[in-house]
């Protein structure tokens, strides 16, 4: 494992770039009953059982449910699967559970504590994140998120995926997001009377995470894409094993063992107990980060390190206010053309290229506020940006349409315009790509009198990095002292 201080820096760093997913588990979810705060899904786990006239029983982590006529074993962050399978194995249908657990659950969550979702609103307070995942099926994560962002206003848009569900239903993340959208992926499914779309025991897990690898890049491309290409943070998951490590490797293109341009970052209890999990990780995942601790002490230390980092930001940047008039954002470095299935590249592009020191015309439209005339504010930046950075993939030569050409369009005609010096560089993102930028065929004909880089998931190569940097201080050189 890494050493703490290491593991946190690295985890503000990737977080203050936007780069990072959190992923949720049922550890961080909590009830108050009886003015007793406990267990979210141990509470829902006793009240099916009593609904059915059984008792819930004590066990430890990884003790398998003792049989007994009256008694069951309920495991911790296990509880709904061994009700289910110990109702299933008295004879009760699991299809006909559904209903019962979906009702029960909206019972208890019907007002819930606010010492409930706290954890929840320090993590939707912190501005880095933008996309959760969530896995379990309740909605306490979206209702916080609601609370903290959206001024308790329902507007956190729900992402569900199940099996049951056909691909062309499937939600996904919409092209063109505003900046304060947010939005929770239910990877698990979401709580619903109907049986089989949300997960209920283990097998149903299984059935999910099978079809998630089937099913999931296909008909929901952008989430999919950028759980594949972000930095996943997973706080209290506690998953099974086989699970996790099913999961880590489904969230990525590569090999573990590789040496990947992203990133897990893991909240575990028993990191230090030196299991098979820990074992397999340390030898065949080096990129996988695990420290050990209680989900929401780590949540609530995160806070604190985010806020004080906040606040030193926020100070220095108050001292420039005084100290320097603002200046308009004219002639900087780089304009960033993408099409939107390029999103989650084109952020690590953006976050690599702060790392050399650029300065950035231009990236997201989400920057715009409402009333913009966001066609002008293109314009404007194309005519004024430096460089002019297209980003290039498989998925650009499918689509036929889509304001990127447009840029592309403007930025060549400027390019007719410009001598002596480079303007355009085409960038391409895609995994296998072999150098040959013929395989472009639908770019302007000024992309291809030039060498187009390579930034893999947008994770620049050496070479690409050395040339971007070349041209930043060839630029700098230019600019009056």
């Amino acid at each position: 494992m890494r050493e703490a201080e290491e593991f946190w820096d690295e985890l503000l760093a990737q977080i203050e770039a936007g780069l990072v997913i959190p992923v949720v588990g049922p550890e961080l979810l909590t009830v108050v009953v009886e003015g007793r705060e406990t267990s979210l899904y141990q509470v829902l786990a006793e009240r099916l059982l009593a609904k059915y006239g059984l008792v819930a029983g004590a066990a430890t982590l990884n003790t398998e449910p003792a049989p007994n006529e009256s008694i069951v074993t309920l495991r911790p962050y296990h509880e709904l699967n061994d009700a289910v399978c110990a109702l299933a194995h008295r004879g009760r249908r699991v299809q006909d559970l559904y209903r019962p657990i979906h009702d029960l659950l909206k019972a208890l969550l019907e007002t819930p504590a606010e010492s409930s979702l706290q954890p929840l609103r320090d993590l939707a307070a912190i501005s880095g994140f933008r996309l959760f995942v969530t896995t379990t099926p309740d909605d306490l994560l979206a209702r916080a998120i609601d609370a903290e962002r959206h001024g308790g206003q329902a507007k956190t848009e729900a992402i569900v995926f199940a099996p049951k569900l056909a691909s062309g239903t499937l939600g996904d993340l919409p092209e063109v997001r505003s900046s304060g959208y947010t939005a929770v992926c239910y990877l698990f499914g979401k709580a619903s009377p109907s049986p089989f779309v949300f997960a209920i025991h283990d097998e149903d897990t299984l059935e999910f995470i099978h079809n998630l690898q089937l099913n999931a890049a296909e008909g929901m491309k952008l989430l999919f894409s950028e759980l594949r290409t972000q930095n996943l943070l997973l706080i209290g998951c506690d998953f099974p094993d086989w699970l996790s490590r099913f999961f880590i490797r489904l969230s990525n293109t590569q090999r573990l063992a590789d040496n990947r341009s992203k990133r897990e970052f893991m909240i575990e209890q028993s990191a230090d107990a030196g299991g098979s999990l820990t074992y397999f990780l340390e030898r065949f995942s080096p990129d996988t980060w695990v420290l050990s601790g209680r989900a929401r002490e780590f949540v609530a230390e995160l806070t604190q390190r985010w806020q004080k980092s906040h606040l030193r930001s926020e100070q220095r940047q108050d001292v420039m206010d005084v100290a320097v008039p603002t200046l308009p954002r004219t002639n900087e470095t780089f304009f960033i053309s993408y099409s939107r299935t390029d999103l989650s590249a084109a952020r690590r592009l953006f976050a690599g290229l702060q790392k050399i020191g650029a300065d950035v015309a231009w990236f997201d439209k989400s920057d715009l506020k409402p009333g913009d005339d966001w066609e002008q504010k293109i314009r404007n930046a194309i005519s004024g940006c430096y460089l002019f950075l297209p980003v290039l993939s498989a998925g650009t030569e499918t689509r036929e349409e889509g304001f990127f050409l447009e840029e592309w369009t403007l930025a060549s005609e400027r390019a007719r315009r410009i001598q002596g010096r480079k303007f355009i560089v085409p960038i391409v993102v895609d995994m296998d790509y072999d150098g040959n930028g013929g395989r472009f065929q639908l770019v302007p004909e000024s992309f291809r009198a030039t060498h187009f880089g390579h930034a893999p998931e947008g994770g620049m190569s050496d070479d690409l990095r050395n040339e971007l940097t070349r041209l930043i201080r060839e630029r700098r050189s230019q600019r009056p002292l």
